[in-house]
């Protein structure tokens, strides 16, 4: 019986080609972007959560007592206190907030590498994959080091090797290699080449010795059966004791990529539910497609299905066969799809940032692959099955179906269903990628373009005078100036600032940055009151501020008031417009800028003039190797960093471009099988009117006016859909566009026109045959 079921299906197949043809590349499509969904889907799921004790790794975030999350920013000191005053804490490890790109070397080679500070407990904490040493010693003294397996090839060749030999830290520090490591998984966010003791830290920073600066990670792992809501109670007041006016709270490491965004408790999530949805609505248009063919195909097969019951075919017998049919059809269509997706892959991944390779994917993967595939065959096919079966075998030779409203309403519900959701992925396109633009090409606070970021070593540091000079008789060069941070970064926050009339309950946080002179041209920010910086004597600090702080402070006239920050006493010496230093999703926070002072991580800022940069580089790494040749030049233009911020709503504005063209090319595809559907049906008629004199005008239009009816309901119900959720998307960020109405008339004229154009193909062949053809058996 299976073998008889199979060869109807292929006899079907090729007695309807074109069907055929359709649904294939309908289904293909659909399986095709879902899968591709899918496959990101679990990739985005499944980061960071490779750790042997994920259920028990936390990260630590504080709250203001009314519950406002402040970030992951927390004291330097916290992580011990913790470590000997908490029983439900096993272990914990602080690590510093920004990744530090520093100058490694041995014997001539010398290379730029990226790494971080953690203590001991970090690689007891989190899983690594060990290849050399022993995790529980491998910071245990100042001057080891743990590098990757990466690290060792580069510098040793081989990770054996490696153990045990030296590598001059920044020119100015023998470090001891005391493990190797390979992380245990792709699925991981962190990424360094190397981590240092934390330790050392402390005697090189003073600000890492007061409780109110909140400028390191701490990551805890808590005893098995912990209730992390009752340790957060217990915990409530513990800062209090360490003068500090805010609370403890823990948010579990597997959670810490996808909702990075702690305040509003989202972040990634946001685009990998969208992502989700918009590969259930693609399958859903696919499977639509399927059943609109299928059930409008089957006048086609009404004799053949009336003359196997009247054989005494049973109803169940007729359903498999056609669920059957419908199945074949998904596995054809995904074997096709995974060629697609094969050949597609190394684009996906440059544009996502991925390394999905099929050939790795788990079983479990392969599983879900074929279950969702035959599910797709099953509910694709359901429909016209139960439809077709359900019939009487005298209705089938009479073709009275073909007068069954029921079926010709459920067909227009699901046209309308498509075009529907095509109307939402279109406009919510152009809305995200208006506000992509917006982003691009908003007024910042300072002049980002045109502006280099060069890291400087500690020997650069305190030769930096030598630099500046130099690079000003550049040609090309116009400001230079040095900064603790990037403009765009993580700063680190803290309550530790004083001026004249703070009441003595006011905890509120500030982030500041060290600059030096020439800070205000350089950057291009726009001075509101007093000065610039214009010099760096310790013994005299000068402050800026920007609007933000002003107001925070409640100050009218800050200009000569004292004020405190990080223990510094000193002046404030200007205002500056507030500019962002972060992305436009947040607000501006207050910000202070001293004129001096130590920072372990410090950037000269080189502005430059446009349409010479191959020039202006070259001559500033020559000034570079002349007075640092012991150091790589490395730089950043700060345009592209600002560009960083906005990665994953460029991803998803890409991803969501192509997907949304495929899901109207499948649409569309339905559309032209059910108008090729039509047009057969009305084959007499058509040529009964022609005969009659009528022009093809009114031929085209008798076929086009009830799927243009359709098309404008779609629209009518998608456009508040997608205004309504796009408003929501749009309020995540605190910088945007106002909702563009115009979006949702282009949409309804770019559907309306490329519906017109599939369905008038095939109308107007319709109405330009001969109708001798269609006449000649009457």
């Amino acid at each position: 019986m299976i073998k008889n079921y199979i060869k109807l299906a292929w006899r079907n197949i090729f007695t309807n080609k074109v069907l055929f043809l359709l649904n294939i590349l309908g289904l293909t499509s659909g399986l095709f972007c879902f899968l591709l969904i899918y496959l990101w889907i679990s990739s985005e799921n499944s980061m960071n959560k490779y750790h042997a004790n994920i259920d028990q790794l936390h990260s630590i975030y504080l709250t203001s007592p009314d519950g406002t999350a402040l970030g992951y920013g927390t004291s330097s000191l916290l992580y011990k206190e913790l470590k000997t005053k908490i029983p439900e804490i096993e272990k914990v490890t602080a690590m510093t907030n920004n990744s530090r790109n520093s100058t490694f070397s041995n014997g001539n080679t010398v290379l730029k590498q990226n790494g971080k500070f953690v203590s001991e407990d970090y690689f007891e904490m989190f899983s690594f994959q060990i290849l050399e040493g022993n995790a529980s010693k491998a910071l245990s003294a100042p001057s080891h080091i743990a590098i990757s397996k990466e690290m060792a090839e580069l510098f040793f060749g081989n990770s054996k090797d490696a153990i045990g030999q030296t590598l001059t830290y920044e020119n100015s520090k023998e470090l001891e290699i005391a493990m190797v490591f390979e992380l245990s998984s792709e699925d991981s966010t962190e990424k360094s080449d190397y981590y240092l003791p934390y330790e050392p830290l402390f005697a090189e920073n003073e600000w890492m010795h007061e409780w109110k600066n909140l400028g390191t990670y701490t990551f805890v792992q808590l005893a098995e059966g912990t209730d992390v809501e009752q340790l957060e109670q217990k915990l409530k007041s513990f800062l209090k004791d360490y003068e500090l006016d805010l609370e403890i709270r823990f948010q579990s490491y597997a959670d810490s990529y996808l909702f990075a965004d702690i305040e509003k408790g989202e972040g990634k999530i946001i685009y990998v539910r969208m992502f989700g949805i918009i590969a259930f609505l693609i399958m859903l248009i696919a499977s639509i497609n399927f059943m609109n063919l299928a059930s409008a195909g089957y006048m086609k097969r009404a004799k053949e299905i009336g003359t196997r019951k009247v054989l005494g075919a049973s109803k169940s017998s007729l359903i498999v066969q056609f669920l059957g049919e419908a199945m074949l059809l998904s596995l054809t269509s995904l074997f096709f799809a995974l060629i697609f997706i094969a050949i597609a892959l190394p684009v996906f991944n440059d544009i996502t940032e991925k390394n999905i390779d099929l050939l790795n994917l788990p079983v479990t993967t392969w599983t879900m692959v074929f279950v969702i595939t035959l599910l797709t065959g099953f509910l694709s096919g359901s429909y016209p099955a139960f439809l077709l079966s359900s019939f009487s075998s005298t209705d089938l030779f009479k073709k009275k179906i073909e007068t069954s409203s029921s079926t010709k309403w459920i067909r227009k519900g699901l046209v309308v269903f498509q075009f529907t959701i095509s109307v939402v992925f279109i406009s919510s396109m152009i809305i995200i990628s208006k506000q992509i633009d917006f982003v691009q090409d908003k007024n910042i606070g300072f002049d980002r373009g045109n502006l280099l970021a060069i890291t400087l070593s500690k020997d650069l540091q305190n030769n930096f005078d030598a630099f500046k000079g130099g690079a000003l008789q550049i040609s090309g060069v116009q400001s230079v100036t040095k900064t603790s941070h990037i403009p765009l970064g993580d700063y680190g926050t803290s309550p530790e600032v004083i001026w004249n009339s703070k009441s003595a309950d006011d905890q509120s946080l500030f982030t500041g940055m060290v600059a030096s002179t020439d800070f205000v041209g350089t950057y291009g920010v726009e001075l509101l009151m007093g000065r610039e910086l214009i010099h760096n004597n310790p013994e005299n600090i000068e402050y800026l501020i920007n609007e933000t702080a002003m107001n925070k402070m409640k100050m009218k006239n800050p200009i000569g008031q004292p004020l405190l920050f990080w223990g510094n006493p000193g002046t404030i010496v200007g205002v500056v417009k507030d500019f962002h230093f972060g992305s436009l999703k947040e607000s501006i926070f207050p910000m202070i800028i001293r004129s001096e002072g130590y920072s372990e991580f410090n950037i000269a800022f080189v502005k430059y003039s446009k349409g010479n940069e191959k020039q202006i580089l070259a001559a500033l790494e020559a000034l570079h190797i002349n007075l640092n040749p012991a150091f790589p030049f490395e730089y950043r233009f700060i345009d592209q960093e600002y560009d960083k911020l906005y990665k994953s709503e460029s991803i998803f504005y890409k991803l969501s471009t192509y997907f949304s063209i495929l899901a109207i090319l499948i649409s569309c595809l339905g559309l032209f099988g059910l108008v090729l559907f039509t047009a057969e049906q009305k084959t007499k008629e058509i040529g009964v009117r022609k005969v009659l004199g009528a022009s093809v005008f009114t031929i085209t239009s008798l076929i086009t006016r009830d799927f243009l009816k359709l098309i404008l309901v779609g629209v009518a119900i998608g456009t508040p859909i997608s205004s309504y959720f796009m408003t929501k998307w749009l309020e995540e960020y605190e910088y945007r566009i106002n909702m563009p109405w115009w979006v949702f008339g282009l949409t309804a004229v770019l559907i309306i026109g490329i519906s017109l154009l599939t369905v008038s193909f095939e109308s107007i062949k319709a109405a330009t045959a001969n109708p001798l053809k269609s006449l000649r058996n009457e």
